[in-house]
């Protein structure tokens, strides 16, 4: 599997200490909690074991996909019961809790021409985004070039800015109905020749028989390259827009840091949506996701490819090609690359016939929701599985936190919940070799100190000497070498924190 270079210094230093030593980088589960649905009005949060350390009660069913922020906060898409538009995956509402579980905020964004649903994606700045529908009526629809008369429902994409305990404001909008094309009746609007188009939807691909046309399904953000991807059930192809237009500019043509207004990017699936020659690869495709810059492989695109009917899915990931500005590269007339993926997971009895979840985590593991099978995988890069469980719902969309994930400072390593106390959890992985990683936690800004030592206690190792930590989860690496650099023995060694009054010792094993 070919990655990108691009890692935080904790991930480079794991990666490249377990290469050199020959271990097979992502041959253990990635250390953390995993995040899901588990009905329509719960949220589990379980460790690795499968056990369940933390969940939250809602009010509202829904839940098609749940995150955790970094305050420890959750938010979630819910339904409301104010819209007439009732798609798959309606919602209409999005929620807040707290990590004690009370709700802070409820937003809705639903009536009867308007109605969110799917998938959420909560932003670094605090913001939220929403897939939405719109009603189009059906002499609206045909006014635009549609090649029969019904009512449809286009895709937007609202971006709201939370306040109070249920209000909000949108911030940045932006329709595909902005950015139509059509070649079906020259005295209609969006006539144009679509192959020459390909930055814009022609309005009769796809089944387009009327209401939920496009079916978008999945979004995520990109805060490197302000860019957002979303994924559509319906028309076999992921889409990649501009989020740092102005809301006018997304309803245009040009401006925006990439000088096309709100036109599309980029797109990859399924050639034939703008008359080009190529492949179809989605048949039907979810939870499209962009592979975040600080783990492996940083910068591609994930999807879910159903393959609705082979009784074989795929997980794909792809590196959409960029020119010497970096821009996506494409040449007229031609389908967008790459020509396949980089990475594919597939294996006998992998298949969900409609939705679909996926996430690329540090260690270079990928976590996977086997949807309509009700499981969850964890896969490494060779596609080995080192992790499974069976939560007996069908699961939209999995996560796994890391130990040093900041919203999960009221965790500790055991899996009990301690947000006002010190706290050392076990090395993970335990037995190891030749790395593992010892996580502890503060409830305030201390000093502290981590040391390891042999069973006779003499000192071998000091990972932290009066470091100071803020208020939360931290973590550190020992390498199985002593404070020399020089490589330690297999054998049992005891790790030892300090900070202020408080003073544990826990025991581990290295194995060679």
């Amino acid at each position: 599997m070919k990655f990108k270079p691009v890692c935080t210094a904790f991930t480079l230093l794991m990666l490249l200490t377990l290469m050199l030593s020959g271990i097979s980088v992502g041959s253990e589960p990635y250390p953390g909690y995993t995040l899901y649905t588990a009905s329509g009005t719960r949220t589990n949060l379980i460790d690795l074991n499968n056990n369940v350390i933390k969940f939250w009660n809602h009010t509202r069913s829904g839940g098609y996909s749940v995150y955790l922020l970094r305050n420890g906060d959750l938010m979630r898409p819910a339904l409301s019961t104010n819209s007439t538009i009732n798609g798959g995956a309606a919602a209409g509402i999005v929620q807040k809790y707290s990590w004690n579980g009370t709700l802070l905020w409820e937003y809705t964004y639903s009536s009867n021409t308007i109605r969110s649903h799917h998938d959420i994606c909560p932003m670094p700045n605090g913001n939220v985004l929403l897939i939405a529908w719109e009603v189009k009526t059906a002499a609206e629809a045909v006014a635009a070039g549609l090649n029969h008369s019904a009512v449809i429902w286009p895709d937007h994409i609202v971006e709201i800015q939370p306040s109070g305990t249920n209000g909000g404001t949108i911030v940045w909008k932006w329709h595909f109905w902005d950015h139509l094309i059509q070649d079906h009746d020259p005295t209609k609007a969006n006539y144009g020749v679509v192959a020459d188009h390909p930055e814009l939807l022609d309005i009769n691909v796809g089944s387009a028989g009327s209401g939920d046309w496009m079916h978008i399904n999945g979004i995520s953000y990109n805060e490197r390259l302000d860019q957002i991807v979303i994924s559509s059930h319906e028309l076999d192809e992921i889409y990649v827009i501009d989020h740092s237009t102005t809301t006018q500019e997304a309803a245009g043509h040009t401006g925006g840091r990439y000088g096309k207004g709100g036109d599309i990017l980029y797109r990859w699936g399924r050639p034939a949506n703008y008359r080009a020659a190529g492949s179809q690869v989605f048949n039907v495709v979810h939870s499209s996701v962009w592979v975040p810059d600080s783990v492996p492989g940083g910068g591609h695109i994930m999807a879910f490819n159903n393959r609705e009917g082979t009784n074989a899915s795929h997980v794909i990931e792809i590196v959409p090609p960029e020119d010497s500005a970096g821009f996506y590269s494409h040449t007229p007339g031609t389908a967008y690359g790459p020509a396949s993926p980089v990475w594919t997971y597939a294996a006998s009895g992998f298949y969900s016939t409609h939705l679909g979840g996926c996430q690329r985590l540090p260690n270079g593991n990928t976590i996977l929701a086997e949807s309509t099978d009700r499981k969850l995988w964890e896969v490494d890069s060779l596609g080995t599985v080192v992790w499974n469980f069976s939560p007996g719902v069908e699961v939209a969309r999995v996560l796994r936190y890391g130990f040093d994930y900041p919203g999960l400072v009221g965790i500790a390593e055991n899996g009990t919940v301690s947000p006002e106390n010190f706290e050392l959890g076990q090395n993970y992985p335990n037995p190891f070799n030749p790395v593992t990683k010892i996580t502890f936690s503060v409830p305030s800004t201390s000093n502290v100190t981590v040391k390891i030592y042999d069973v006779l206690g003499n000192e071998v190792k000091t990972l932290a000497d009066d470091l100071r930590k803020e208020a939360g989860s931290h973590t550190v690496l020992w390498d199985a070498t002593d404070n020399n650099g020089k490589a330690v023995s297999s054998g049992v060694y005891f790790y030892k924190m300090t900070s202020g009054g408080f003073s544990k010792t826990m025991r581990m094993i290295l194995t060679k």
